[in-house]
């Protein structure tokens, strides 16, 4: 199954799926519902240094069509039950400094997939993945990452806080994958996230690797990660790194996906878990 990254920072790991694996069969539609949950943490700062737990239920609807072997377009819509990240600078928030939940939209994601038509017969294959996300007024967008303006020259304070959120973002994925003996398969996506009507980046690199068991039942890894803004790599424990383990099987026409995870740092640190079934029509 294809899946459009959920961009719910800093719950985007929850229901993101790796691209490059089943997108829609020629000719046909494939429509995909994905639920994740997580939990991790708020900064220290937002709670007079104490670190308060995140728990969120995130969602995605998806509807694709693929035209040919090669190409895929879909139309996804992203949600969560969730507390907003507060701006580090922001004050108007109840008063322990943390939002209480809410259900909150993404808006619409527009992806593009182009990707090798004999992929499974090549030892190795390429893709690439256009997003185009367009978020409404009041949303729940893409946070990005931009220069701590508010924290500069204050000691202790990170150089990059995940604080933009551009109504229109975009996202390009180079896939990498590569078809091993024994059934054994490797993708690699880069992520790269971008605003369009303003500020800010994400670099989110992703590693799938599954061993394919039977006809049904595909078993693995998958890591995500959150490296920090385009260009600048942040210290380890300001990183995002949850890694799951997966597992994908077919059933009587549909296709199922599982995974379980544990965030690795202190700004992911937590359990993590997302599912998705998914049909061609």
């Amino acid at each position: 199954m294809t899946a459009a990254a959920l961009l719910l920072s800093p719950f985007g790991a929850s229901a993101e799926e790796i691209q490059g694996n089943d997108p829609a069969a020629p000719g046909h539609f494939q429509i995909e519902q994905r639920f994740g949950y997580v939990t991790t943490f708020n900064p220290q700062q937002q709670n007079g240094g104490q670190r308060v737990p995140q728990r969120a239920i995130t969602g995605e609807t998806e509807i694709g069509y693929s035209p040919t072997e090669w190409y895929e377009i879909a139309l996804t819509s992203p949600y969560a039950f969730a507390r907003a990240n507060v701006p580090m600078t922001l004050g108007n928030v109840m008063d322990n400094g943390v939002p209480g939940y809410s259900f909150q939209s993404g808006g619409v994601t527009i992806r593009q997939t182009f990707i090798q038509g004999d992929r499974l017969e090549r030892t190795v294959f390429l893709g690439l993945v256009s997003r185009t996300i367009l978020a409404p007024q009041g949303r729940h967008t893409p946070e990005l990452w931009v220069a701590n303006k508010a924290g500069a020259g204050q000691p202790g304070a990170p150089r990059f806080v995940q604080e933009a959120t551009p109504r229109v973002a975009q996202m390009f994925t180079p896939i990498i994958g590569v078809n091993l003996p024994n059934d054994y398969q490797l993708i690699f996506n880069a992520n790269m996230t971008f605003g369009i009507d303003g500020a800010g980046s994400a670099f989110e690199p992703s590693v799938r690797f599954v061993k394919r068991l039977n006809d049904r039942w595909t078993v693995g890894i998958e890591h995500f990660s959150n490296l920090g803004p385009i260009g600048h790599i942040l210290p380890w424990n300001q990183q995002m790194q949850t890694l799951y383990a997966v597992a994908d099987t077919k059933f009587k026409g549909f296709e199922f996906s599982f995974g379980v995870g544990y965030g690795l740092t202190n700004a992911s640190r937590g359990l993590a878990v997302k599912t998705s079934i998914g049909k061609d029509f």
